[in-house]
């Protein structure tokens, strides 16, 4: 019965490493960057469609941004990204065609974080359509209002599918897996101790029997002398 045992606790001990290990791998990929604000902001209407788009990241991205990559699609299914997205520190700013049709726009991107993964995500915006159906036209300087224009500012989406935030990182996940993680560790340890307690005092029983038989054979051997 002990080989039995032993190879249960080998591998109790085997599967406690393995979650150890599984949460030292999860633990660094939660540093992936993440997009933490846009212009246009995620599910938001705008007037008119903007001449360029801007995302902001959370860390600095890889220099050189050979993978780095934007796509517009307006709601007749075009992309209107008219050139590779260009590089500033935490951000990138993408280029559109002008007088795109008015509806919703669908932006994708994809860049490298600054921990060497790639990222991605998506979220959407709205062009408001004017009274002729098609999106309002640009304000002129002879047509301009008297108040500035507020300055296109990047500001906070969300992180969830949809609004622009979601990466391959997974910011929820390890919370869960840590949780899951510490729940086998403590489980795993408390069947070790058990099993080792139960051998303990299996071999505590059959040492009293021994020893009890030993007496039992020198006390017989005694009076038969």
């Amino acid at each position: 019965m002990r080989n039995p045992r032993r190879t249960l606790i080998a591998t109790l001990a085997a599967l406690v490493l393995g979650t150890g290990l599984t949460l030292a791998v999860a633990s660094p990929a939660q540093a992936h960057d993440e997009l933490v604000s846009s212009y246009p902001e995620a599910d938001t209407t705008v007037p008119e469609s903007p001449a360029e788009i801007t995302l902001s990241f959370s860390g600095e991205l890889i220099a050189g941004m050979q993978s780095a990559a934007v796509e517009v699609i307006a709601p007749d299914g075009q992309n209107i990204a008219t050139d590779p997205p260009s590089a500033d520190a935490t951000s990138i700013t993408q280029h559109l065609a002008a007088d795109p049709p008015a509806g919703m726009f669908t932006v994708r991107w994809k860049v490298v974080s600054s921990d060497g993964h790639p990222i991605s995500g998506e979220y959407t915006y709205t062009v408001e359509l004017n009274e002729a159906g098609a999106s309002s036209p640009a304000v002129t300087p002879s047509t301009a209002p008297q108040t500035p224009a507020p300055s296109p500012t990047a500001t906070e989406t969300s992180t969830d599918n949809g609004s622009g935030g979601e990466t391959s990182g997974g910011g929820d996940a390890f919370p869960i897996l840590a949780a899951v993680g510490g729940v086998i560790i403590l489980g795993s340890a408390l069947v070790i101790v058990l099993m080792l307690g139960r051998e303990r005092r299996r071999r505590d029983r059959a040492g009293a029997a021994r020893s009890a038989q030993d007496a039992t054979a020198g006390k017989d051997s005694t009076d038969e002398s």
